[in-house]
């Protein structure tokens, strides 16, 4: 028996070792309904929150980013023209394309982005940008009127009633007006149209967008991707649920881009023509003289022209004025690099020397590099890091172009001493001449000298137009905006299927808690975790109160059920007659009494010689449940007033015979450990084939202890879902110390649907009913189980040729 107990503690361990999912799968059909009303209520949500739902879509467009190309004869004819070299790289024009000052212009310059229009409905807010009834322009918005949404009402006869939405500040403000007509408030001034003609009735809302606001938007939502690895057609494009004005946006942005760009290029030659119109007046002016003089001098003496000699010296002293003319050119230029670094480099790049015809490499270089460093710093604020950096590299190159600009005006004073030198002996030369032939070679010299400054800044001129006419934007734009696809398709069906998760797992966690939490004995693996004693039975839930029950329905399950019991209460004992079982349970309330009542009735059926005896002496109950009025029993027998004869029953109807327990006694627990107990129980057992005691509760009196000794066999009712595991697993463990001889354990009140996924009855025994009964073994135990299996069978067989 030991060995045997061993083994089924084993088995035991084996099966609680696993997770059983089926189980628990199980338990979830018993639930089923939490999983419906989870699943409707989740489904439920999940539609209203689909029907707030707004497609999004994606708007772009695209343009070729490309670096800056220019040829050498113009690089070489007037540097400077172009872009400048921070612009040439692609991912800087990037930059730039998403600055805060870009955006700005371009927020600048669609003033339809300052005023939302919305219509709401009960579960969808739109923004009526292209489709709003009216649109609104205004002259002044208060800082405070950024923040509230305003309610316009509009009436068929062109009359409107504007006011605040959800806001208790305002909530008394009502301004009425007339489609066309300005209406005015400290809180704007603005003009109310009506798009298409629309004269209707109707009600929206509106709110003023703030230019902060607006450019901090876009720039976040604005995005810049290469359309395949390695080129450089760009795509610009924006989300939003408003497709029609990122449309707008994305154009309006690619334009003021290009512009600027375009801008960038002419800068410079805006800035040549600039410096050559100014010498131009001056030169004209001193054409204009020179050109009057000598024609008056003419007409005064009658010259036509001048001797052979005199055309050579003239011709000599034209080349130095030719010579000094450009050596003025030179110093006019240095002159005004020296100005502009000093006053005017903040307000753009430099005028390179080539544009003035200046071939001195070392200072185009360091021009080029102070333009450069110049637009770069541009790009940054105040704060950033490299902002200092750039300063620092600035005022080097400053400092370099001084010292070149130094040695420039050392060399061109020497030119120009040398220069007047040779210049002074031509002029000693024509001294000699004759007096007037003299002076017109004077004049006319001067003439010619202005002529050719003037002409050579015409040149210049004329190229520099040429260049700006001929400059275009580097980028090209490839594709307007447009919308292009929706991006959040897929959101109703993730919402739906997130809905339906939570109303699926949510039931789930309900059951899982609740049987977690519920401290209850409720299956055969619960007996089998907190008590030592062998589980050798079930009993069915049954609605019925009626004690003969069994009697009643011989060929019901739940007696099929006790039969079972009966069986292995043989087999344990190893007889089939003069069996004595003491039942008990943990507390009051187990069905203990209503168990030994049927067990009994069992019994019955093999033998008319049972006997059903009340030993719960300090709280009877077997009277109660057959209505009987007799107050006699064992306890009047133990005290010597009445013999078992005159206490012992027969009632009809009922085919086992019941001992009473009599009256209360002040001292029952002496009267149980009393050796006429013993006596009686020796004079039953010769009476009777089977004695069911029914007794007090173990866990609350220890009457039973004494009881437990005299009996074959101890059974310890446990009810389910009602006996705490706690309380069963200290009882059991306590009586297992005590060494009380051959107790097993019964659950009792076991529903259905517990019975259907009872580890005990799943994996060890089947039981089918038809027209006949029969058992089968299914269980995967050892060879040693399948051998019990057989006994049980074979004792039953012989229960019923009884």
């Amino acid at each position: 028996m030991e060995q045997k107990n061993t083994d089924r503690q084993q088995f035991s361990e084996e099966e609680e070792s696993g997770f059983d999912i089926m189980e628990w799968v199980l338990h979830f059909l018993h639930h089923w309904y939490l999983f419906v009303i989870g699943i409707i209520i989740s489904l439920g949500l999940a539609y209203l929150q689909n029907r707030t739902w707004l497609p999004t879509f994606k708007s772009a467009g695209t343009m070729i980013i490309e670096e800056y190309r220019t040829s050498s004869s113009t690089q070489a004819l007037m540097q400077g023209f172009g872009v400048q070299a921070a612009f040439k790289n692609v991912n800087n024009q990037v930059i730039m394309m998403g600055s805060n000052d870009l955006i700005s212009k371009v927020v600048d310059s669609l003033p339809q982005l300052r005023v939302d229009y919305i219509s709401k409905g009960n579960f969808k807010v739109r923004n009526l940008y292209s489709t709003s009834p009216i649109h609104i322009e205004f002259d002044y918005v208060a800082p405070e009127a950024y923040s509230l949404i305003f309610k316009i009402k509009l009436s068929p006869d062109g009359t409107y009633v504007i006011t605040v939405d959800e806001n208790k500040h305002f909530e008394n403000l009502s301004l009425k007006g007339r489609i066309g007509e300005p209406i005015q408030h400290n809180l704007f001034f603005m003009t109310v149209y009506s798009n298409y003609g629309y004269t209707g009735k109707n009600e929206l809302y509106f709110r003023f967008r703030d230019k902060n606001s607006l450019i901090g938007d876009f720039a976040s939502r604005l995005k810049f991707n290469y359309v395949a690895e390695g080129s450089s057609v760009l795509e610009i494009s924006l989300v939003s649920q408003v497709p029609d004005r990122d449309v707008d946006f994305i154009n309006k942005l690619a334009e003021t881009f290009l512009s600027e760009n375009l801008e960038r290029k002419n800068d410079a030659a805006n800035k040549t023509i600039k410096f050559i119109d100014g010498q131009l007046t001056n030169v004209r002016k001193s054409l204009a003289l020179s050109e009057g003089e000598m024609t008056s001098f003419r007409q005064r003496n009658q010259i036509v022209d001048v001797s052979s000699h005199s055309g050579q010296l003239m011709g000599k002293a034209n080349q130095f004025d030719n010579e000094l003319q450009a050596l003025r050119l030179r110093e006019t230029y240095l002159n005004y690099l020296t100005t502009y670094l000093k006053t005017n480099l903040e307000d753009g790049s430099v005028l390179a020397p080539s544009s003035l015809g200046l071939s001195e490499p070392m200072l185009m270089a360091l021009v080029q590099q102070i333009n450069d460093l110049h637009l770069k710093r541009s790009e940054l604020n105040s704060k950033n890091p490299y902002f200092a950096k750039y300063n620092n590299e600035i005022e080097n190159v400053k400092t370099a172009i001084a010292e070149v600009t130094k040695s420039m005006r050392a060399a061109l004073e020497i030119e120009k001493k040398d220069l007047h030198d040779r210049y002074a002996q031509v002029r000693n030369e024509i001294e000699l001449l004759p007096e007037k032939e003299l002076e017109m070679i004077s004049i006319e010299r001067r003439y010619k000298m202005d002529d050719n400054y003037y002409t050579f800044f015409l040149q210049k001129r004329a190229e520099a137009e040429i260049l700006k006419s001929s400059n275009t934007p580097d980028n090209i734009l490839l594709d307007r905006a447009r919308q292009i696809t929706v991006t959040n398709g897929g959101t109703k069906s993730k919402t739906t299927m997130t809905f339906l998760l939570f109303g699926i797992l949510v039931p789930a966690l309900i059951v899982v808690l609740k049987l977690l939490m519920n401290n209850t004995v409720r299956s055969a693996k619960d007996v089998d975790k907190n008590s030592p004693f062998q589980l050798i039975g079930m009993v069915r839930h049954t609605q019925s109160a009626d004690p003969l029950l069994v009697s009643k329905n011989p060929r019901s399950a739940f007696t099929e059920m006790f039969r079972v019991i009966r069986t292995r209460v043989e087999f344990i004992v190893q007889r089939k007659k003069e069996i004595m079982i003491m039942i008990t349970s943990g507390e009051s309330g187990d069905g203990k009494t209503y168990f030994c009542v049927n067990l009994a009735g069992v019994y019955a059926m093999a033998s008319p010689r049972t006997l059903l005896v009340d030993m719960d002496i300090r709280k009877p109950s077997i009277v109660k449940r057959f209505n009987i009025n007799q107050a006699e029993g064992v306890t009047n027998y133990l005290i010597g007033q009445l013999d078992l004869d005159e206490v012992i029953l027969k009632l009809p109807g009922v085919d086992f015979d019941i001992l009473p327990a009599g009256t209360v006694p002040p001292n029952s627990g002496e009267l149980i450990r009393s050796e006429k107990l013993v006596e009686m129980f020796k004079e039953l057992r010769t009476r009777y084939d089977y004695i069911i005691v029914d007794t007090s509760p173990i866990g609350v009196v220890a009457d039973a202890y004494s009881l437990a000794f005299l009996s074959d066999i101890n059974l310890y009712i446990v009810r389910n879902d009602k006996t705490n595991k706690s309380f069963f697993k200290k009882i059991t463990t306590q009586l297992k110390l005590d060494k009380i001889p051959t107790m097993y354990t019964v659950i009792n009140d076991v529903s259905v649907e517990e019975n259907r996924y009872s580890k005990y009855y799943s994996k060890k025994y089947t039981y089918g009913y038809g027209y006949g009964y029969g058992y089968g073994y299914t269980g995967g135990g050892s060879r040693k189980r399948k051998e019990e299996s057989d006994k049980y069978f074979q004792y039953y067989q012989d229960d019923r040729e009884l």
